[in-house]
């Protein structure tokens, strides 16, 4: 296995660091109230260092968000493929999901920040959410179940985006965020119980 060269393994080490550093700072004050000063003074790198690597504030924070999700994506997949039955395996990958929404850095960067920050992406032809691919590989399997049979994964994975987003902000914006989790809980097994029913078990 080749040995990275030094230059690029300071430049991958200074990249993390603004992503950490950042992070903090996002999660801790929101992207408004943080500045690129605060950025490079607590990293401890010269302006130039950052711009090298981030064109801007945005730039760097679209960064950030792509590191959170990243992370809860993974613990979705893993917490879904864990389970046996296509019903469980979705209950576990939403769960893993909302549980997120307790995260501090989770809730402020991804759920209430990015769509003021990033909306233009989202506005723009051809560009999906990142959560669409973990959602069809999570729903697929109900495809093959009594309930699902003949709906289009494509109009399912929608519709759950759009639960999904609506649960989130819901727990995101609550006085107690856990609180609101629990009571997601319930509409979610209510719902998921309801289908079970009307499929006969």
């Amino acid at each position: 296995m080749s040995v990275k060269p030094l230059r690029t393994r300071q430049a991958e080490a200074t990249r993390g660091l603004l992503i950490d550093v950042a992070r903090e700072h996002f999660t801790r004050n929101g992207y408004a109230a943080t500045s690129i000063d605060d950025i490079i003074r607590q990293a401890g790198v010269a302006r130039g260092a950052l711009y090298h690597h981030f064109p801007g504030k945005e730039a760097l924070f679209r960064a950030v968000y792509e590191t959170v999700e990243g992370e809860v994506v993974a613990r979705v997949m893993e917490a879904a493929v864990a389970k046996a039955s296509p019903w469980e395996s979705v209950r576990a990958g939403l769960s893993a999901f909302l549980d997120a929404c307790l995260q501090p850095d989770f809730r402020r960067i991804v759920v209430l920040d990015s769509v003021s920050v990033l909306q233009s992406d989202v506005l723009e032809v051809g560009v999906d959410p990142h959560e669409l691919p973990m959602l069809r590989t999570v729903l697929t399997p109900l495809l093959g179940t009594t309930s699902f049979g003949g709906i289009a994964i494509e109009g399912l994975t929608y519709v759950a985006l759009g639960g999904l987003y609506g649960a989130s902000l819901y727990i995101a914006r609550a006085a107690d965020p856990r609180v609101a989790r629990a009571e997601v809980d319930v509409v979610l097994d209510t719902l998921i119980s309801g289908l079970l029913r009307g499929a006969g078990g």
